[in-house]
């Protein structure tokens, strides 16, 4: 079975993750050490990168046991899946800039894995 919904979702989230992560081992730059005081320039994207670590795999592994149990469209599985990576990005961008971007992520974010969450349990029992 082709994956197609997960493999391109869950790749894009795990890229964003990626850049999120090596963006903060940029800014450590050898100074800042695990467990050392984080300086003001690296609380946010610290934050970012370990929001979205947080965050992802849930939302990807909701995807994959949808897509895998055949339930809905392509189609529904694509609005699921970009819009769960358009709120991951939206968060992000939000943390780095103080804007109100990180709520607007956020509330995608929850309302993506509330819809995923209640249909894996419906397919349960229907």
């Amino acid at each position: 079975m082709a994956l197609q919904a997960t493999l391109i979702y869950g790749g894009m989230t795990a890229l964003l993750v990626t850049l999120l992560g090596a963006n903060v081992s940029r800014l450590r730059g050898g100074g800042v050490g695990i467990g050392d005081p984080l300086t003001p320039e690296l609380v946010r994207p610290v934050r970012a990168h370990g929001n979205a670590a947080e965050w992802v795999p849930l939302g990807i592994l909701l995807l994959l046991v949808l897509e895998l149990s055949g339930a809905g469209s392509r189609f529904t599985l694509h609005l699921l899946g970009g819009s769960f990576f358009l709120g991951r990005v939206l968060h992000a961008a939000g943390v780095y800039t103080r804007t109100p971007l990180s709520t607007v992520g956020a509330g995608i974010n929850y309302l993506v894995l509330l819809v995923m969450s209640v249909w894996a349990i419906a397919l349960r029992f229907a």
